[in-house]
């Protein structure tokens, strides 16, 4: 066997150990690991909605848009748990990744929005009929969730990119325009395989760095 087949056969084992690469993969994503609060703000925030907003291709040009296999149901409920396409070697897309049933990118970002207000020393509202005239109100549509593999000579990255805009508004400013914050970030880790597993700790590395970069961007 020359050096180029025994490439070819490498990079393929690399993407595709760890499972059938045509077939679902379907992933339980633990939120990430808490950190201790800073000093209490006084302030006060209710998270009034998380919106999907991303668009899907049938055939993108590149690994990083949201696609889904043609050949595999493609309904709302299955893309609103979307988070990645298992691709070979040659880049050829694949398996789709979901998230387990109950998870959502929308679940998921909700989650990750209230963790990141908690850490910054907000209380977080649960219930609309608890909040006051100083509590903020938080919609957030969520542009990009998505991870993607890219092979390697040694090893594979694979990548996570998430990116939010998060509309701030207080009812104590009346009609006066809120504030919107975006927050955007990439993560990535070399791995040797494209198990399960690997895909799950690449996207909690993802949330976590989502979390630190909204934190910083809030008052």
């Amino acid at each position: 066997m020359n050096f180029r087949a025994t490439l070819i056969l490498g990079l393929s084992s690399l993407a595709l150990l760890g499972g059938c690469a045509t077939s679902r993969s379907v992933l339980d994503i633990p939120p990430p690991e808490a950190r201790a609060a800073a000093q209490a703000t006084g302030g006060e925030v209710f998270i009034v909605s998380v919106t999907d907003r991303r668009a899907f291709e049938t055939a993108p040009r590149s690994p990083d848009i949201p696609s889904l296999d043609p050949g595999r149901g493609q309904d709302g409920a299955i893309k609103a748990r979307a988070v990645g396409r298992k691709r070979n070697s040659f880049g050829r897309a694949l398996g789709d990744i979901l998230l387990k049933e109950g998870q959502s990118v929308e679940t998921l970002t909700a989650s990750s929005i209230r963790q990141a207000f908690a850490e910054k020393g907000y209380k977080v509202i649960d219930r609309r009929e608890d909040t006051t005239p100083n509590t903020l109100f938080v919609d957030a549509s969520v542009d990009k969730f998505w991870s993607w593999m890219t092979p390697g000579f040694s090893a594979l990255t694979l990548s996570t990119e998430i990116s939010t805009d998060l509309a701030i508004q207080s009812p104590a400013q009346g009609n006066a325009p809120g504030k919107t914050v975006t927050a955007s970030i990439r993560a990535y880790g070399n791995y040797q395989t494209g198990m399960e597993g690997n895909w799950i700790e690449v996207i909690n590395k993802a949330l976590r760095a989502y979390i630190d970069e909204l934190k910083a961007k809030l008052e």
